[in-house]
């Protein structure tokens, strides 16, 4: 995985990536991987802080010193390159289309020109 890929160019050794599947997602994260590891830290974008629900798959990063959740995977389907989608479990939808439209839970808000 490029991740791993990443690290040892990076010249750390020892770092292990694998796919997992959330099994506990109450007041932290419990994966279950290879082995199954509780309450681990999410790492994501600054600014975005999300809890992935139980059943999601989520790549796990584990090195001597830390195991880390890198990210969850995502259904892209419908997207276009470039576009960006937020959802929640309870259905919230923001969109971010790429022909400048924003839509909001169904509503469009149409690009506006400055």
């Amino acid at each position: 995985m490029w991740i791993s890929q990443k690290m040892g160019v990076l010249g750390q050794t020892g770092v292990q990536t694998q796919l997992g599947e959330v099994s506990n997602s109450t007041g932290g994260i419990t994966v279950q991987a290879v082995g199954e590891y509780s309450n681990i830290p999410i790492a994501s974008p600054w600014g975005i802080t999300y809890l992935p629900p139980k059943g999601t798959k989520v790549l796990v990063l584990e090195s001597s010193e830390t195991i880390l959740c890198t990210g969850a995977v995502m259904d892209t389907t419908g997207l276009a390159a470039g576009e960006l989608k937020l959802t929640s479990v309870g259905g919230a939808c923001i969109y971010l289309k790429n022909n400048g439209e924003v839509v909001i839970n169904g509503q469009v808000f149409p690009k506006q020109t400055i």
